[in-house]
This record gives C-alpha cells, structure tokens and sequence, in this order.
C-alpha cells in the first residue's frame, strides 16, 4: 500500500470523486459529482490549504482508501475548526484505513492544527483506540453520530459563554472571554 496527497497526484481527482460519490450520493452534498471535484476536492487541495486529502493505493496504483482533513464540517461551533472526514476504504481492507487515518493525524500535527474534529454512527471503538474522545451526540442528515476530539497541543479554547455544553463535556476546554471592549 502506497499513500499520497492528492494535491500532488491531481490525475486521482475523478477516481476518489467517484469513491465518494458511490459512499453517499444519497445525501445533499454529495448527489452532484461536479460540486465533489470541484467544492470540496479542488478547494480542499488547494497550495495554500491547511486541508488536504490522502488516498491510498496498491502498488498497482489501485485505489484502496481515501479520507480528508476539512474545515469546518460542522460549522455549528466556529472552535470546531478542522475535522477529519470522507474516511472511505475497500470492504476488505480495514486496517489500511487506519494507516491512512494515522499519516492523516501526522499531517495535521505538522502543519500545526491543534485538534482534529470528526463524527462517526458506527466507529467510535476504532476511534477512541487512536485516542479520540466523545464529545457529545448529534443527529446528522437523519443519522444518530457522535462528535469526536482528538487534541494534542493543549486546552481548546472555546467561547464556554455561548456553549456551556463543552465545557462540560471535554475535560481540556479552555474558556476565553467574548466581551467586547468599548
């Protein structure tokens, strides 16, 4: 298995749409294969991005896994900032999505992102091996996910005053003030 950004491999683009596109073309933002490639492929991957996305191949050059650092998934906290997501792999081979969830998590420490945001219905185990920690539950486009922390700088700041809830629930929260000065 072979992993690579596919800002440096742009002749993947349409493949790893495709991938996403058969995973959920059921939902919204994901029905459009255009919007794929370019909205979120594209942007995500651009040369001034902090986001980017991995996929990995056989050494044939077989597409096997893909998965993303984004900005803002879920926009509903602005401390949320950067999420892992689109984490897609070949039935048969699980384990190499976490290999590629792992250079992922590398990636993001180096270009200096301070925690990493995801939600998941079904693989908070897998999840919490990596050291992820539940934050609280949410229903997502009809599904039951919980949101997910990985840190590994320090406190997060977050404005505690309008959302008292993560304070509570994320043992590493660091308050800061909302008050503007006059």
């Amino acid at each position: 298995m072979q992993i690579h950004c596919l800002a440096q491999m742009s002749h993947f683009y349409d493949e790893i749409a495709d991938m996403l596109h058969r995973e959920w073309s059921e939902l919204p933002n994901w029905h459009d294969l255009d919007v794929i490639r370019r909205q979120r492929l594209q942007s995500r991957n651009a040369a001034d991005a902090q986001t980017m996305t991995l996929f990995a191949t056989t050494h044939e050059g077989e597409l096997m896994a893909t998965a993303s650092i984004i900005h803002y998934e879920l926009s509903d906290i602005p401390e949320r900032e950067f999420w892992l997501g689109e984490v897609i792999t070949a039935a048969n081979i699980a384990a190499k999505g976490q290999c590629i969830v792992t250079r992922l998590i590398a990636e993001a420490r180096a270009k200096s992102i301070p925690a990493l945001w995801l939600y998941t219905p079904d693989q908070q185990a897998m999840y919490r091996r990596f050291g992820w920690q539940d934050v609280e539950q949410q229903n997502i486009a009809d599904e039951d996910v919980t949101v997910m922390v990985l840190n590994w700088i320090g406190a997060i700041d977050v404005d505690t005053q309008n959302y008292p809830e993560l304070a509570k629930k994320v043992p590493y929260v660091h308050a800061v003030a909302t008050h503007k000065h006059s």
